[in-house]
C-alpha cells in the first residue's frame, strides 16, 4: 500500500534525522503543493524556468530555511551562484535535493562542517541503461551477487550516494566530473558507503576516500556526506583544496 504524501515525507525525515549527526539541521517539503515563497534575491535564478521547475525550487528554499530555523539560525536567502550551487550564508553550509515528490535540505554551521551532501531519489530498480552508465566494472560485479530482485534496487542506492558525494565536494574543489571517478562500496546492511575517488580531482588525491550514511524510509533513497572541520568529525581529513 502507497503512502499519503504526509506520511511520506514524514518518514523520510525520521530518516534524515536518524543519519544526520547531531550538529545538522534537516528539513523536508513538498514540491507538489506549490505554496513556498521564493525570496526576491532568490528569483533571478528561475526567471525562465518551467512551472514545475519553480515549485522544486521554491520548496528546496523553503526547507533550506526551515533547516535554518531548527539549528536556531535566523530564515535567510539562499541565492544561486554562476555555476547554479546554492550560494550559503556567512557561517552556514547544506545541501538541498529533490525527487518528483520530496524535497530535503541539511544545514549545518561552517564551525562544525567545510561542506555537506544529500541526495534523495525514489526507492524503485534503477534502469539497466543507467546502471551501465553509472556503475564500474567492480560494481557492477557487486550487484551480479545480489539477489536478481533487488539488483536495481541497491544500483539506485550506489546512484544516490555517487551523488551525495559529488555535491559535498563540489563546494572545496569546483570540479565537475562524471560516476566513473567514484567507486562506491556500501556496507553489509546498506546503512552506510565508503566512496574511492579513482583519479584525482583538483587537489584531491587518487585513492582518497570518504564515507556516507544512507537508507531507505518513506518509499525514497537518501545518502548523506558530512565534511567535518573539526579533528575527529567524519571525514575531517577530507584534503583541503585552494577553493576551499
Amino acid at each position: 500500500m502507497s503512502l499519503s504524501p504526509n506520511q511520506h515525507l514524514v518518514a523520510l525525515k525520521s530518516l534524515a534525522e536518524r543519519i544526520a549527526p547531531p550538529q545538522v539541521a534537516v528539513a523536508v517539503t513538498d514540491p507538489a503543493r506549490g505554496v513556498a515563497v521564493v525570496w526576491p534575491q532568490e528569483a533571478p535564478a528561475i526567471a525562465r524556468a518551467v512551472p514545475k521547475r519553480r515549485r522544486e525550487f521554491a520548496a528546496g528554499r523553503q526547507a533550506a530555511r526551515l533547516a535554518m530555523r531548527s539549528l536556531g539560525r535566523p530564515e535567510q536567502a539562499v541565492p544561486t551562484r554562476p555555476d547554479r550551487a546554492p550560494q550559503w550564508p556567512k557561517g552556514l553550509t547544506g545541501s538541498i535535493t529533490h525527487d518528483a515528490t520530496s524535497c530535503v535540505a541539511i544545514v549545518g554551521s561552517g564551525g562544525h562542517f567545510r561542506a555537506l551532501g544529500v541526495d534523495v531519489e525514489p526507492d524503485a530498480p534503477l534502469h539497466d541503461d543507467l546502471t551501465a552508465e553509472i556503475c564500474l566494472p567492480q560494481e557492477r560485479a557487486w550487484l551480479m551477487e545480489v539477489p536478481t530482485p533487488r539488483r536495481a534496487l541497491m544500483a539506485r542506492r550506489l546512484f544516490c550516494a555517487k551523488e551525495a558525494v559529488y555535491k559535498a565536494q563540489y563546494p572545496l574543489t569546483q570540479t565537475l566530473f562524471g560516476f566513473d571517478t567514484i567507486q562506491v562500496t556500501l556496507n553489509v546492511r546498506s546503512t552506510g558507503f565508503t566512496a574511492r575517488f579513482m583519479q584525482s580531482v583538483g587537489e584531491v588525491p587518487e585513492g582518497t576516500v570518504l564515507s556516507g550514511q544512507c537508507g531507505t524510509g518513506g518509499e525514497h533513497v537518501l545518502a548523506m556526506v558530512t565534511l567535518g572541520a573539526q579533528a575527529g568529525m567524519e571525514n575531517a581529513n577530507f584534503p583541503v583544496c585552494a577553493t576551499g
